[in-house]
């Protein structure tokens, strides 16, 4: 595993974490992690698919585990815009070091979501989303949307305007990031439209010209990616994608949960990481 740092589009440093493979199969990997998510999550599957024989990418985005070279408060203007120019850049990058390779994406939450904040779709010839969902909050649990609601109705207006970003880690959701991403965040899960939403507010999205084949998955016991919601992800955001639906019932697995992050967990790496394989033939 090598550590070093690619610039993003403005320059800033953005941590990169490179698995290189024994003996190579010609197929690279770019994770792009969920909100508040630092990359070292993702490790332990990454080197499982190095193992495999891909080049895998991890990374951070901007203001997150070893890509905060910044004060938090110094981000304030940075939301998901900034994020998804984050991973085209190190999208872009892998190509670059691969450039005859397959390139192939695993997006966790947010993640999978932000292929469309940018034009780095161009760098894939294949996805792969864990989690990942059309964000409006009514389309979640009715204990999950009073949540919601509170708090990015309430909470993060009032804790941005006092402490310059968003405490996260408050609310049991992961690193501190940026008033920008925060409020990014509230758009997502507060209007109707979400993810597209931004379309429509001078900002360029790319959902439409997503057409190579994609496998969204979601998981019965995700109280934060219900399956309605996923359903709707492929049905009206990724409507030009050769999109795959796969639903995963812990009980089907002979487990208790999975919710929205044990997927990538080692305990599950015979139970559920052969999907990954098997979706990307490795």
């Amino acid at each position: 595993m090598n550590s070093y740092n690619i610039h993003s589009f403005d320059e800033y440093p953005i941590s990169v974490h490179q698995f290189t493979p024994t003996t190579p199969n010609h197929k690279t990997i770019v994770f792009a992690p969920a909100v508040a998510v630092p990359q070292k999550f993702y490790f332990n599957m990454a080197k499982h698919l190095a193992d495999k024989g891909c080049n895998v990418f991890t990374f951070d985005y901007r203001g997150i585990g070893t890509s905060l070279s910044k004060n938090i408060k110094s981000l304030k203007d940075h939301g998901y815009f900034s994020w998804a120019a984050d991973f085209k850049a190190v999208s872009k990058h892998a190509k670059e070091e691969f450039p005859n390779n397959k390139q192939y994406m695993i997006g966790h939450s947010f993640g999978g979501n932000s292929i469309g904040f940018s034009d780095a779709y161009q760098y894939y010839d294949k996805y792969l989303t864990i989690a990942s969902q059309f964000g409006y909050y009514k389309h979640f649990a009715l204990k999950m949307q009073a949540l919601i609601y509170l708090n990015f109705k309430f909470f993060v207006p009032v804790t941005t305007a006092m402490l310059g970003y968003y405490p996260s880690g408050w609310f049991g959701l992961g690193s501190p990031i940026s008033t920008k991403t925060a409020k990014d965040w509230a758009t997502y899960l507060l209007h109707p439209d979400s993810m597209l939403h931004f379309s429509t507010m001078n900002k360029n999205t790319y959902y439409e010209s997503i057409k190579n084949p994609m496998l969204l998955v979601s998981v019965e016991d995700d109280l934060f990616a219900p399956k309605k919601s996923v359903d709707i992800l492929g049905e009206r955001v990724y409507s030009n994608a050769n999109v795959t639906r796969k639903h995963l019932i812990p009980a089907d697995y002979n487990l208790k949960t999975i919710g929205h992050f044990d997927f990538f967990r080692t305990k599950n790496q015979d139970i559920l990481w052969p999907l990954v394989s098997e979706w990307y033939e490795l």
